[in-house]
């Protein structure tokens, strides 16, 4: 019996999650990469798909996301499209060109760019609320959004971004356990309500704020900040403010330490200090 043929891509992206629903990948978070490919790559026909059709939408996804999210975008495509050939789903191979890997992320809010970002943020209160999370905590986007309020120990003194109950939680990046500070913990007293998730809209768990956030940003009068910027902001300038690597290290949520110290330890007021002081040019 002959295997049906998948016309679109949308066709070959479907038939993929639906034959990896059982977990042999994290079917979730690929899903919502392929949202956010759906709408420009979607009703593509398999045989049309062309090298112009990924330029075009990288060149989109640049305005909203980092290189790295975009590369795991194509990234699900590409395995796609592997496996439906491989199934013979489809007749052609396919390659995926990537972004070229990028460097380290150097963007950092300075102290007045900082201010700027939460006064435009008070127009859309549910971005007030993330905004003041990233900026207290150091956590990642997905970490903050998905915040219950029983990850909250107020009487132990600690919010725990970690979630155990999460189906695929095995899979996800650590994720920090940051002591209640006073600024912290009367932040999110502020941000109480009935609604199990911290940020929220009108009772509501967010997925993403795309739109409004870009509203925001440009309200704020800046370029190409996006919500991991919050995250480097905080380490950046924990660690020109002298805190120890390892304790940066363990607020973000990194499993080894040698990450943290690639990224920021330049960033170090006392970093090769004492080995350039024994420099000389004296003969």
């Amino acid at each position: 019996m002959n295997k049906i043929r998948l016309a679109t891509v949308e066709e070959v992206v479907q038939q993929y999650f639906n034959q990896h629903r059982n977990g042999t990948i994290s079917v979730s978070r690929s899903k919502s990469a392929w949202k956010n490919m759906q709408p420009l790559l979607g009703k593509v026909k398999v045989s049309n798909l062309t090298g112009q059709h990924i330029s075009k939408y990288t060149k989109f996804r640049a305005s909203q996301a980092a290189p790295g999210t975009i590369n795991f975008e194509l990234g699900v495509l590409s395995a796609a499209l592997r496996w439906a050939n491989k199934q013979s789903y489809i007749s052609q191979q396919i390659v995926i060109a990537r972004l070229p890997t990028p460097e380290a992320r150097q963007r950092f809010l300075t102290k007045d760019e900082c201010k700027r970002l939460v006064q435009a943020s008070k127009e859309y209160p549910h971005l007030y609320a993330f905004v003041g999370v990233a900026l207290l905590t150091g956590q990642r986007k997905e970490a903050i959004l998905g915040l219950r309020q029983d990850q909250i120990f107020w009487d132990q003194g600690f919010v725990d971004f970690n979630d155990p109950s999460s189906p695929d939680h095995a899979r996800r990046k650590n994720r920090g356990i940051v002591p209640l500070g006073v600024e912290l913990r009367q932040f999110l007293e502020q941000h109480k309500s009935d609604c199990p998730y911290v940020i929220n809209k009108n009772g509501r768990r967010i997925r993403d704020f795309r739109k409004s956030w870009d509203k925001m940003v440009e309200e704020a009068d800046l370029i190409g900040v996006t919500p991991h910027v919050l995250r480097h902001t905080v380490a950046s300038h924990l660690v020109m403010d002298g805190a120890p690597l390892i304790d940066v290290s363990r607020l973000l949520g990194h499993k080894d330490s040698r990450i943290t110290e690639k990224v920021y330890a330049k960033f170090s007021p006392d970093y090769l200090k004492t080995v350039t002081e024994r420099l000389s040019i004296a003969a």
